[in-house]
């Protein structure tokens, strides 16, 4: 058990959702002891993750982040709880191994001006050391390749205005340092793939983008 971890049945007496919420505006709290709360009176409520950031008018990616938090086992959850690193990072930690999350609170010992900035260095650091998963490879793809597909795909007439219109947003975001939230990748994939079972991005590319293509088609494992 987590180090001076409270006895949830004492603390959060009631229903689940009674509980849960009791749990979520909880101020004294460790992030593990938060965590672990969250994750036990959101089980028992038997609601949607939507559902329970709808009842707690929470952030879903929060709620879900805190759930993958308790999956973590105690060593590398009180590690956090003593870190507490910012919200912005929770996601990243949740679905990282030992290795991973020692290099992100690394990062973290450095002065960050903002939680975003934050967030970038342990995502960063977190790659690092970790091997490269497919949506790892997709977020590298470089804002210059992003930008050229994105004016490649009116040329050849794909993609509706507003999937080109995200290609040239996220090559901007790119620029900045800024990383791609979930969904965002999620839909970023999807175009890649439209590309290439269009073959507008292809092994043999006949508009001299081969390395653009091969940059993609190797982020995609294709």
């Amino acid at each position: 058990m987590i180090a001076a971890e409270m006895d949830l049945d004492t603390r959060f007496e009631g229903e689940p959702l009674e509980a849960l919420a009791a749990a979520w505006s909880a101020e004294d709290l460790t992030l593990g002891q938060l965590a672990r709360a969250i994750s036990r009176y959101y089980t028992q409520s038997r609601l949607t993750l939507e559902g329970a950031a709808r009842y707690l008018d929470a952030p879903p990616a929060e709620l879900e982040a805190l759930l993958g938090l308790a999956a973590l086992d105690d060593e590398d959850l009180s590690r956090l709880s003593a870190a507490n690193p910012p919200k912005t990072t929770w996601l990243f930690f949740a679905d990282a191994e030992t290795e991973e999350i020692e290099a992100g609170l690394l990062a973290l010992n450095r002065d960050c001006p903002s939680d975003e900035i934050a967030a970038q260095r342990v995502y960063q650091a977190m790659r690092e050391v970790g091997a490269p998963t497919l949506e790892d490879r997709v977020a590298a793809i470089s804002g210059a390749t992003l930008g050229h597909l994105a004016t490649k795909a009116k040329q050849y007439g794909v993609l509706t205005p507003k999937a080109r219109q995200f290609l040239v947003s996220v090559a901007s975001r790119k620029k900045l340092g800024s990383p791609l939230t979930e969904k965002q990748l999620e839909w970023l994939k999807a175009i890649l793939q439209e590309l290439v079972d269009k073959e507008v991005i292809c092994r043999e590319s006949p508009d001299g983008d081969q390395a653009e293509c091969d940059e993609v088609l190797a982020a995609l494992g294709a």
